[in-house]
């Protein structure tokens, strides 16, 4: 496992390739580099990280235990880095002095996951609930049936198939949301372009002071609000109702604002 990895720029790719990328990509060139395979028989609910530097990467499967992949980088001799209290799973990417670890975990249906990293990307594949925060690095989130709250300071967000509701939050870089379904999307950056696509009708936020906007949503009557302080604003293929209780509130101070209706499948 030797290949690095390159921090995306734009958009996060499609959750597979960010999981793939994340044991792969810790080669940061700092002492030994060691890697450890466990299994926990213990029927995870929730895993909560922490830590400074390192990836990663969680999905889940039809299963009882847990698997957990490590790759440790240290100067040092590694201290314990995960600890299960009852079903909850702690997991620590600060492993001692000059140690750093990335995680690729394989987990239980339904496990919600939480936490904040300082730096390094986070990939989640089918889980429950999610409620992240990066100070820098990606976030991707491929499927999730409970509600979906991540924060990112500097990286991009893409949330694809939420079956609860999203909130997205950064402060420099570029929010997706696709297929989402089953509850309101709010997104937020100051610094990035935000694309929204919902495929159940509910309400959608979607503001940033500099990019475009654009929200795909089903054909029918929402409240529409758009706000473009420079650029062009455009609405097609929806009923402007003030009355409907889905409301699409669109923002952007410097950039393009776009909503439109998608015809029924």
């Amino acid at each position: 496992m030797t290949t690095n990895l390159t921090r995306r720029t734009g958009a996060l790719a499609v959750l597979a390739t960010a999981a793939a990328t994340v044991l792969a990509g810790c080669d940061n060139g700092v002492g030994a580099r060691l890697t450890f395979h466990d299994t926990e028989k213990v029927k995870v609910s929730e895993i909560v990280m922490a830590g400074g530097s390192g990836d990663v990467a969680v999905k889940t499967a039809a299963i009882t235990e847990t698997r957990i992949t490590r790759v440790v980088h240290r100067r040092s001799d590694p201290e314990p880095s995960y600890r299960l209290e009852g079903t909850v799973l702690h997991i620590d990417t600060d492993c001692g002095r000059n140690c750093t670890a990335s995680y690729q975990i394989e987990a239980p249906a339904g496990v919600k996951v939480r936490g904040e990293l300082r730096s390094g990307d986070v990939a989640l594949a089918d889980v429950g609930a999610a409620d992240l925060k990066v100070t820098s690095g990606n976030i991707a989130v491929a499927g999730s049936t409970g509600a979906v709250q991540v924060k990112t300071t500097s990286g991009d967000i893409v949330v694809h198939n939420a079956r609860a509701g999203a909130t997205l939050n950064a402060t420099s870089g570029d929010l997706r949301v696709m297929n989402a379904n089953g509850g309101p999307v709010n997104a937020r950056t100051t610094s990035g372009d935000v694309e929204v696509r919902i495929t159940e009708a509910a309400s959608v936020t979607a503001h940033t002071t500099s990019g475009d906007v654009e929200v795909l949503v089903p054909s029918g009557a929402y409240q529409v609000r758009t706000n473009t302080n420079s650029g062009d604003a455009e609405v097609a293929g929806v009923v402007r109702d003030p009355a409907s209780k889905n409301v699409l509130d669109i923002k952007t101070s410097s950039g393009d604002a776009t909503v439109a209706g998608l015809p029924a499948p």
